[in-house]
């Protein structure tokens, strides 16, 4: 896990940088994402884990970092996102995959 992943803001880890309009385009992490296990798809108000598709309730970014939440309570943070790769981490099991775009 890269370190600047792991220092993340005070107000992402509160939720209190959170947008409040609900999810807007572009951010970086929009497209298709090979994650080892599944290839997770994005877009700006949705989030497929390969099964099933889950509207984005908001989302809080800080630099390249960012936090999803969802209707259900579901929280997965994407660190480190370039345009090539990005961290995949979840809230609630603590799971966390190395992602590399595909489209």
């Amino acid at each position: 896990m890269s370190a600047r992943f792991l220092a993340l803001p005070l107000c992402l880890a509160l939720g209190a940088c959170v947008q409040k309009n609900g999810p807007s385009e572009p951010y970086d992490f929009v497209g298709s994402w090979d994650c080892g296990i599944e290839t997770f798809t994005f877009t700006n108000a949705t989030y497929n884990d390969g099964t099933t598709t889950y509207p984005i309730g908001n989302v809080a970014r800080s630099g390249d970092n960012y936090t999803l939440r969802f209707s259900n309570g579901y929280v997965i943070a994407l660190g480190a996102v370039t345009a090539t790769g990005l961290t995949w981490v979840s809230g609630q099991s603590g799971d966390q995959f190395n992602c590399v775009r595909v489209k």
